[in-house]
């Protein structure tokens, strides 16, 4: 589990979010739009009229999304070392160590840019 759950994730780079919605199903908020599978034409349009939302905030309800899971590939950074690995059942419960995942399911998994209380 996350130890910062309580803490907001986003994303800048309308890029990344747009892919991490529609290939993880994450849920992301860009002010009053909710940004989600079901609505990406609508947020393409958007952006075609020129709307450009500061961040996309990862909802609440999916941020449990963007923790380890089982045959991720991950960077670890562990005392100043960074090393990178596919985590397997023997890593699991994840210590207080650092893992940002870079790959699930065989696809890019793009981490948050941010976070904010």
């Amino acid at each position: 589990m996350l130890p910062w759950r309580s803490v907001r994730f986003y994303y800048t780079d309308p890029a990344a979010a747009l892919w991490m919605v529609k290939t993880f199903r994450l849920k992301l908020l860009a002010g009053s739009f909710c940004l989600q599978p079901e609505s990406v034409n609508a947020f393409l349009e958007m952006l075609g009229k020129g709307a450009r939302p500061e961040r996309f905030v990862v909802a609440a309800d999916c941020v449990a999304v963007l923790e380890p899971k089982l045959g991720d590939v991950v960077e670890e950074v562990a005392a100043g070392k960074t090393k990178v690995k596919r985590l397997t059942a023997k890593d699991f419960p994840l210590t207080g160590m650092r893992y940002e995942i870079m790959q699930r399911t065989g696809k890019a998994f793009i981490m948050p840019e941010g976070a904010s209380a």
